[in-house]
C-alpha cells in the first residue's frame, strides 16, 4: 500500500505545472508544492528530527499547515496538529502527552507557547514562520527557504504513524489516536471514489486542518484524484458563494451549520448561479436538507466518519439518498457494519442501537483505523472488544440496509462539528471556588445542533446574586476554548443523584420540553423565561 510521501510525489510527477492550492490570492503549482514540502522535510532533518519523532502543529488554515504536516510526514515523522482554539492549558496537556519534540506555531500563539515551554519537558524548540518574534523562537520559514528542493529517501511502511489526532473523550481529556499511513491512504481512496473526483474538480473546505476531514478527505482525495484543494481560513457566509464562483469551486465541505446559516441569508437571483454540484458532509438539518438542494442547486451528501475510523458511509451520488431523514447511506466496500445492544448482540432491522465497525478485510479488521489510543491501552481494548470498534453512536438500519443518525451514546456535547467532553467542561467550572457541583448536558439547537448547559449547585451561603452567571462564563473563558463555554448556566439547589452518589444526568436531559427555560444566555445576556 501507498505511504502519503509516494501519493504527494506521484501527483506531482504526473501534473507538475498544474494548479493545486488555491489559498486567498496564492496559487500553488504541484511542482511548487512538492518542492516546498521537500524543503520543509530538510528543514526538520537539519534541526534533528528523524523518522518516528513528534512535532506538534499549532497552526491556523494556511499553505504553511500543509508544508508542515507533509514535510514531517516525508522523513517518516509524525504530526500532532492541535485546535488553534486551545488555551496553553489545553496545549500544554497534549505537548506532555504526545511527548512532541517541537511546536510550530503562528504568531499569535508564540508568545503563550514560549511561557509554557518550560512545563513541557520534551518540547525541545518552538518554531515560527515568520521570523517576527525572535528570542527562543526559530524561523522555520527562513530555514525551509534556504533547504534543498529534493530531499534523500526514507522507508516508510503503511502501518508507519503519520500522526496523533486528539479526539474529545469523556475522560476530562481528549484522547490521542494514533493515525497510520494507511489511515490517510484508505480515507482518501474511498473519498475520491464515491465523489467521482478527477483532475478538473476544484474541492473547497472551510474545515479547520487540525481536524482529520480536511487532512484525510479534501487534502488526500484532491492528490489521489489530480485536482485542485481550495483552502479558506474559516466559513465566511457572506461571501461563500462568491468563494465558490471565483474559485470555480465543484465540491464544498460543510457541517450542519453552514447549511443553516447559508439558508438564513437573503435569497438573490444568482443562488444557483455557481459550479459547485455536490457539498460533503453531516448534520444538516433534516427540516432545511430539501429545501437547500432546491434553492441552491446542489446535492448535500451525508456521510459518517470519525477520528479514530477514518470515512466509512457515504449516500448515493446517484440513487435514492432519502433527503431530510440524517440517513447517511450505506458502509463503503472496506467496512463492515453492525448496530448492536449494549450486550454486542445485533438489534432487529427499524431498532436503534450502538453502530460497531470493523474492516472488511479479513487479513486486517483494522484496516484504515487508528492504530491506538496513545497510552490509553485499556480504552483502546473497550474500543475493539469482540473485533468491532464501538463507535459510541446510536443509529437505527432500515430494510434497504441504510443508516440513519440518531444520537450520541457518549457523554460528550456536539456543538458545531466539535465533540466537548462535559466532564472537561465540568472540572473547570467546579474548580471556581464558590462552586459546589456541578453537571454539563446538551441541549438541541437548529443552528449548531447542541449547545452546552452548565447547571450548577452553589456553595452555602453563595447565590445567583453572589456568583452571577457572568461570573461562571467569564471564568470558564479564561480557561477553556470558546466552544467549549456553555452558552446556558441554570442554577439549582441540587441534583437527582443514582443510590451510588451520581448525577443522574439522563434525568436531567429529560425534565422538561424546553430545557432553557429559567436559565441564562450567554449570547442574549438574559435569562430566559420560564
Amino acid at each position: 500500500m501507498d505511504n502519503i510521501r509516494t501519493v504527494v510525489e506521484r501527483a506531482a510527477l504526473a501534473q507538475p505545472e498544474k494548479t493545486y492550492l488555491h489559498f486567498r490570492d496564492v496559487e500553488v503549482t504541484y511542482r511548487d508544492f512538492d518542492n516546498t514540502i521537500n524543503r520543509a522535510a530538510n528543514a526538520f532533518l537539519t534541526l534533528g528530527i528523524r523518522k518516528g519523532d513528534r512535532v506538534a502543529l499549532l497552526l491556523p488554515n494556511s499553505p504553511e499547515f500543509l508544508y508542515t504536516w507533509l514535510g514531517l510526514n516525508k522523513i517518516g515523522a509524525s504530526m500532532v496538529p492541535i485546535n488553534v482554539a486551545f488555551k496553553g492549558r489545553e496545549v500544554e496537556y497534549i505537548l506532555n502527552h504526545s511527548e512532541a519534540k517541537m511546536l510550530v506555531a503562528d504568531a499569535d500563539h508564540l508568545a503563550v507557547m514560549v511561557q509554557i515551554k518550560a512545563r513541557c519537558p520534551s518540547l525541545q524548540k518552538v518554531l515560527g514562520w515568520e521570523n517576527t518574534y525572535g528570542g527562543e523562537v526559530l524561523s522555520l520559514g527562513e530555514l525551509v527557504t534556504s533547504s534543498a528542493p529534493e530531499v534523500e529517501p526514507v522507508e516508510i511502511h503503511a502501518d508507519d504513524e503519520a500522526s496523533i489526532l486528539y479526539t474529545s473523550g469523556t475522560t476530562g481529556h481528549p484522547k490521542g489516536c494514533v493515525e497510520p499511513h494507511s489511515y490517510y491512504i484508505v480515507a482518501g481512496t474511498v473519498y475520491s471514489r464515491q465523489l467521482r473526483l478527477g483532475p478538473k474538480d476544484r474541492v473547497l473546505t472551510p474545515l479547520p486542518l487540525f481536524h482529520m476531514n480536511p487532512q484525510v478527505l479534501s487534502t488526500m482525495g484532491t492528490l489521489m484524484a489530480g485536482g485542485s484543494l481550495i483552502l479558506v481560513d474559516r466559513f465566511h457566509p457572506s461571501i461563500w458563494w462568491d468563494e465558490i464562483r471565483s474559485k470555480q469551486a465543484t465540491v464544498f465541505h460543510y457541517l450542519g451549520v453552514i447549511p443553516a446559516v447559508l439558508m438564513g441569508l437573503p435569497e438573490r437571483p444568482n443562488d444557483r448561479d455557481h459550479p459547485a454540484r455536490t457539498g460533503l458532509g453531516a448534520g444538516v438539518s433534516a427540516g432545511i436538507h430539501a429545501r437547500f438542494e432546491e434553492r441552491f442547486g446542489v446535492k448535500l451528501i451525508e456521510v459518517f466518519g470519525m477520528t479514530e475510523t477514518g470515512l466509512n458511509f457515504c449516500c448515493s451520488m446517484e440513487g435514492e439518498r432519502k433527503v431530510g431523514t440524517q440517513c447517511f447511506g450505506e458502509p463503503f466496500a472496506e467496512y463492515e457494519a453492525r448496530v448492536a445492544d449494549d450486550a454486542g448482540a445485533d438489534v432487529p432491522v427499524g431498532e436503534m442501537g450502538e453502530l460497531l465497525l470493523r474492516g472488511a478485510d479479513p487479513a486486517n479488521r483494522k484496516l484504515g483505523f487508528m492504530k491506538e489510543y496513545y497510552k490509553e491501552a485499556q480504552a483502546t481494548e473497550d474500543a475493539w472488544r469482540g473485533g468491532w470498534f464501538h463507535t459510541g453512536d446510536i443509529v437505527r438500519r432500515d430494510e434497504d440496509g441504510y443508516y440513519y443518525f440518531v444520537d450520541r451514546k457518549k457523554d460528550i456535547v456536539r456543538r458545531s462539528g466539535e465533540n466537548i467532553s462535559s466532564s472537561e467542561v465540568e472540572a473547570i467550572i467546579r474548580s471556581h471556588p464558590r462552586v459546589l457541583d456541578v453537571a454539563v448536558i446538551p441541549v438541541p439547537d437548529p443552528i449548531r445542533m447542541q449547545e452546552v448547559k452548565a447547571c450548577i449547585v452553589l456553595k452555602p451561603g453563595e447565590s445567583p446574586q453572589t456568583v452571577p452567571p457572568e461570573n461562571i462564563i467569564s471564568w470558564c473563558e479564561e480557561r477553556l476554548a470558546y466552544f467549549k463555554v456553555p452558552r446556558y448556566v441554570e442554577y439549582r439547589a441540587s441534583f437527582p443523584r443514582t443510590p451510588t452518589e451520581k448525577v443522574q444526568k439522563a434525568v436531567l436531559r429529560n425534565e422538561r420540553a424546553d430545557l432553557t427555560a429559567g436559565c441564562y444566555d450567554r449570547t442574549t445576556g438574559r435569562w430566559k423565561r420560564e
